[in-house]
């Protein structure tokens, strides 16, 4: 009879272990996870899993016009054959071709997904196998501000990263490819919110598409990370 009575306990346990480890983690609606930066601040990356775009979201912190304004960095993307996927990375909205996800979008107010977007090529200064912080990332932009080689932002205006295969991205104590896929953030600089994605390099064409989308979308659907 004990014995009975501890095999029917063993058995409750179990399956009380069973149902609170099936019960699924909750996430964000953009899908992105908040992390620690370089300067003990919040960043957001976008992990392995990525899943399709759901609504609703909520429609407040969402720039529903967003410009996207990619810089290209390093000197791998002098070569023809990565500067042939520039048009594409550098007009991420404009090939959005899943209906679903573009019904989703317009459920959480995101419209003109042709808006007018500007891209270069920045390799002066990075030359061979470097890592490049967040921080690092941040200088970049707020130089090529002050100089004005980069447009400056508008409320709607996000910065896109794009990395070159010799360039290899850490955020605080993560690395790209093993931690992360991409990651969105923002900082302040000369009076300006400056908001931006980093997009590691990715070999396969159609898969660096969908990682740097699925980033630009995390930062114009949840910019501030609340």
């Amino acid at each position: 009879m004990k014995l009975k009575l501890v095999l029917l306990v063993m058995v409750a346990v179990s399956a009380s272990v069973q149902a609170q480890q099936a019960k699924p983690r909750e996430s964000s609606d953009d899908q992105t996870q908040s992390v620690t930066n370089d300067d003990r601040g919040r960043a957001y990356i976008i992990s392995g899993e990525m899943q399709p775009l759901t609504a609703p979201g909520n429609r407040d912190r969402v720039i529903v016009e967003p410009q996207q304004y990619s810089v290209f960095l390093g000197k791998g993307w002098e070569k023809a054959s990565l500067r042939s996927r520039e048009p594409k990375l550098a007009s991420l909205l404009a090939d959005i071709s899943d209906q679903a996800e573009l019904s989703a979008l317009d459920e959480r107010g995101m419209k003109n997904f042709f808006a007018a977007t500007s891209s270069q090529e920045k390799s002066d200064d990075v030359a061979g196998d470097h890592t490049v912080s967040d921080l690092e990332i941040q200088s970049l932009l707020a130089g090529m501000l002050k100089e004005g080689s980069l447009q400056r932002p508008n409320a709607s205006t996000i910065y896109v990263v794009f990395l070159d295969p010799e360039m290899h991205s850490t955020l605080g104590t993560m690395i790209a490819g093993k931690h992360y896929l991409a990651y969105h953030n923002f900082f302040n600089a000369s009076g300006m919110k400056i908001h931006y994605v980093v997009v590691p390099f990715e070999a396969n064409q159609k898969t660096a598409y969908h990682i740097a989308l699925r980033a630009f979308l995390a930062a114009a659907l949840n910019p501030n990370g609340s």
